[in-house]
């Protein structure tokens, strides 16, 4: 009995111990995880095709993903100087640049006066539209705003009604940004082309839940890919690799997932939705017959990231040869 008092009198001690150093390593942690938020790396790839017209090949593609109005030193000249360091041929913007909240007034309202110019993407956007193509679909936060501001019936959209998003799209696209949002452009290389399909993220869904499968607007733009020619599907959403599985697309750029925010053993463990265990958190997958690629993009709007540097993306285009 007296010996079991007298371990008695460690235990207080040695728990006070143990809970110091948790505190201690976890505040480690913290500070390692903060330092690495406020950087980003640069995700390089190279992904082959056997039917890559020749003229890509080593076609450079620099993605941006889930900024969420993150900054990177003053006006974003960290990443600015990267960018420019790399020289893509083409820069790809795979949605959420933004977040939704930005827009919200202290009555929880969204302002459809705010000034658009003063958004962090726009003025990256603008200042990168003087080198260099960029070709941009919109995530969810872009299209949160879009249907609040403009209407939940896309096709509806009327982009001549004066409002902050409506702004934002016209006046990126007057630098020269190319909007394809259920629609699609074409990039030329002498007579040899590449077409670059976009989708919504909320149509996407609609599109898998099969609302209105027979509405000829719906995702009228998916019967226009030709599966002679060499297409990719910038989507917000990676689920899109297994919703359009049979739609041609030979490769596809994503983001939204956040590298699954936190990771343990290179697993990401949470979507935006909170969801365990995402099935395309980062990196290059294969689908069925497409190459798909998911960002874990540059922002956090909600969590910290832990084990998951912000990163920007350089996919190389090479024939299999």
């Amino acid at each position: 009995m007296d010996k079991l008092k007298s371990n008695k009198k460690y235990i207080f001690p040695a728990l006070i111990v143990i809970l110091c150093i948790t505190i201690i390593y976890s505040l480690n942690i913290i500070n390692k995880n903060k330092i690495i938020n406020s950087s980003f790396e640069v995700a390089s790839e190279e992904i082959a095709f056997s039917n890559l017209p020749s003229n890509f090949d080593g076609f450079k593609i620099l993605q941006i993903s889930d900024l969420h109005s993150i900054e990177f030193d003053k006006d974003n000249s960290s990443l600015i100087n990267t960018i420019d360091e790399l020289s893509p041929d083409v820069i790809f913007i795979t949605g959420d640049i933004f977040s939704a909240t930005e827009f919200k007034d202290s009555d929880d309202t969204y302002n459809r006066n705010y000034d658009e110019e003063s958004l962090v993407g726009f003025k990256l956007l603008k200042e990168l539209s003087k080198k260099y193509d960029i070709i941009y679909s919109v995530g969810n936060h872009e299209e949160g705003i879009d249907a609040i501001f403009n209407g939940y019936e896309w096709n509806l959209r009327d982009r001549t009604v004066d409002n902050s998003y409506n702004r934002y799209i016209n006046k990126l696209s007057d630098l020269g940004v190319k909007f394809v949002d259920n629609s699609y452009t074409t990039i030329y290389k002498d007579v040899q082309t590449i077409n670059i399909y976009g989708i919504y993220y909320y149509s996407l869904n609609k599109y898998a839940k099969k609302i209105d499968p027979d509405d000829p607007l719906t995702l009228d733009f998916i019967k226009t890919v030709d599966k002679n020619k060499f297409n990719i599907l910038l989507s917000h959403d990676p689920d899109a690799a297994d919703i359009l599985e049979d739609k041609n697309f030979d490769l596809i750029l994503s983001g939204h997932v956040h590298g699954g925010i936190i990771r343990l053993f290179d697993v990401g463990i949470l979507d935006p939705a909170r969801k365990l265990f995402p099935k395309y958190d980062k990196g290059l997958y294969k689908v069925k017959n497409t190459q798909l690629y998911v960002s874990t993009g540059l922002g956090n709007p909600k969590f910290m990231r832990i084990n998951n540097p912000p990163e920007i993306n350089l996919i190389t285009l090479k024939n299999l040869k």
